[in-house]
This record gives C-alpha cells, structure tokens and sequence, in this order.
C-alpha cells in the first residue's frame, strides 16, 4: 500500500532519497498512515531518548513591500 502523499518524480529517483521514502513508507504503514498515531510515537520518541526538544518562538512577519502604483 503507497503512502497516499507518494510523489514519483523521475528527477529525484535518488538511491538515498528512496531509501528515505522506503523508510518514512514503513513507518507510517506501522500506524495505518494514521498521521495522529505516527506524532505520538514520534514524541513518545522524544520523550524516551532524553535529548532537550527546544521550541523557539515565531519569527515575526516581515511585510511585503508594495511598489508605487499599486
């Protein structure tokens, strides 16, 4: 069963790409591509390997200039 975002694109048939995809495939096959359940193992991950998770806040918008005329 394909991952239902699977994008076959000849340009990036890259041995290590696929073998990424192969990867992130098997995983979320794991959790029935069940996006809710593939995030909790990915924080039950965190949690476990005791690395700091560190949340940096939003960066602020930065307005778009606007040419005269416009």
């Amino acid at each position: 069963m394909a991952a239902p975002n699977d994008r076959v694109d000849d340009d990036l048939q890259d041995e290590i790409i696929e073998e990424i995809r192969a990867v992130r495939r098997a995983h979320a096959a794991a959790f029935d591509f069940d996006v809710a359940r593939i995030v909790a193992d990915f924080r039950t991950k965190d949690v476990v390997s005791g690395d700091r998770v560190v949340s940096l806040p939003p960066k602020p918008a930065r307005h778009r200039r606007v040419a005269a005329g416009e």
